[in-house]
């Protein structure tokens, strides 16, 4: 799939923009708030929602609170190469959504027409931030390829809630509060066996992948490994043919925190408190990796999407990369440059030299919301 043109007017700090886009490579150049960004928001915003996961209220220009927002944005699918074209619209503090001229409830139901994948620099976070970022996107990863990943994790997170509460106002009596939190152990230990096997399948496929885009960025001197830990099984090489000794032992891990979560008032073993580690060379990335090298795993990690969805929906994806050449070095730069074949790439960036080595496709400056092709 690809995007052939895109409309935009009054989006944020872009006035009025149109675009013929190049079917393999477009890179927008120019200094930081000058509309690259926003205008990569634009194209998530007609396939779903925003990136940025803000309401639609923050799309209005701030000088122009009544101006009406517009983007219309055009593509193409690899199997009819039809053209089709999605209209999204903001008037009067209400959202317009169609679909090749049919009105859709809302840009949700667009979700997955044309398959993309986005690196923003808040995914560095995924390397050395917090455990629940790194919980959220393998969550996201199962996500795309099935709805009922969702269903399992909400299950388990309202019975997670209810345990807690339980744990929260414990009258101190283990036995009373053994009996109350049973049927909500019943539900973490089923809808956690989901949960971690929703995480595990694709996590596999992502480790493997990722060391080897990782390698070839590196032009083979860093080995990337990655690690998930569970808090429940201790490996992730899980034997899911026994669902019944799994449940036995996801039982087992919740009954024997009882003494330490009723003094805490929060449940200690589950899917809510896994993790994963990342290792550069058998090194701990959060602890040791330079800049260069986080942004070389978020970026492995992020392809390694768009190989899970090709092999999955046997089609390309478009890939958005938002700031993703600063702090690499020229090899890993002229990898991303030119080794991303045949899905369409976008690159923003903010130094005109870091395309030294590019040849092909388009290039655009952007100042003040304005974007002028210059290649």
């Amino acid at each position: 799939m690809y995007i052939t043109k895109l409309y935009i007017r009054n989006f944020r700090n872009i006035k009025e923009a149109e675009l013929d886009l190049d079917k393999n490579l477009n890179i927008f150049v120019g200094r930081n708030a000058q509309g690259k960004t926003n205008l990569c928001e634009a194209v998530s915003v007609c396939l779903g929602g925003s990136f940025r996961r803000v309401r639609f209220s923050q799309y209005i220009p701030a000088d122009d609170p009544k101006a009406e927002v517009a983007v219309k944005l055009f593509f193409r699918d690899d199997i009819t190469d039809r053209e089709n074209v999605i209209d999204y619209t903001i008037s009067k503090n209400n959202v317009l959504v169609k679909y090749n001229g049919i009105k859709m409830k809302d840009a949700a139901e667009l979700y997955g027409v044309l398959k993309y994948v986005v690196f923003i620099p808040e995914h560095l976070n995924l390397i050395k931030g917090s455990p629940e970022l790194r919980r959220d996107y393998l969550d996201d990863v199962a996500l795309m390829q099935t709805k009922t990943h969702l269903k399992k994790l909400s299950r388990y997170n309202k019975g997670l809630k209810q345990r807690n509460n339980i744990l929260s106002f414990n009258s101190g009596d283990k036995q009373s509060v053994l009996e109350q939190l049973a049927a909500w152990n019943e539900v973490l230990a089923a809808e956690g066996i989901n949960v971690t096997y929703g995480r595990l399948k694709y996590f596999s496929f992502l480790k493997k992948c990722a060391a080897g885009i990782y390698s070839e960025l590196s032009n083979g001197l860093e080995k990337l490994t990655m690690e998930y830990i569970s808090s429940v099984f201790k490996t992730d090489s899980i034997n899911f043919d026994d669902i019944d000794e799994l449940y036995k032992q996801y039982i087992s891990a919740l009954e024997n925190n009882l003494e330490a979560e009723m003094k805490l008032h929060y449940t200690l073993s589950g899917v809510h408190r896994d993790d994963v580690n990342f290792f550069i060379n058998g090194m701990a990335a959060r602890d040791f990796a330079s800049q260069g090298q986080v942004r070389s795993i978020a970026l492995a990690l992020k392809l390694s999407e768009a190989e899970i969805i090709r092999r999955k929906n046997k089609t390309y994806p478009v890939i958005i990369l938002d700031d993703i050449l600063s702090e690499l070095d020229c090899v890993r730069r002229d990898f991303v440059i030119h080794n991303i074949e045949k899905s369409q790439v976008f690159i923003t960036c903010c130094n005109i030299d870091d395309l030294s080595s590019l040849d092909g496709g388009k290039v655009w400056t952007a100042d003040k919301g304005t974007f002028t092709e210059v290649r």
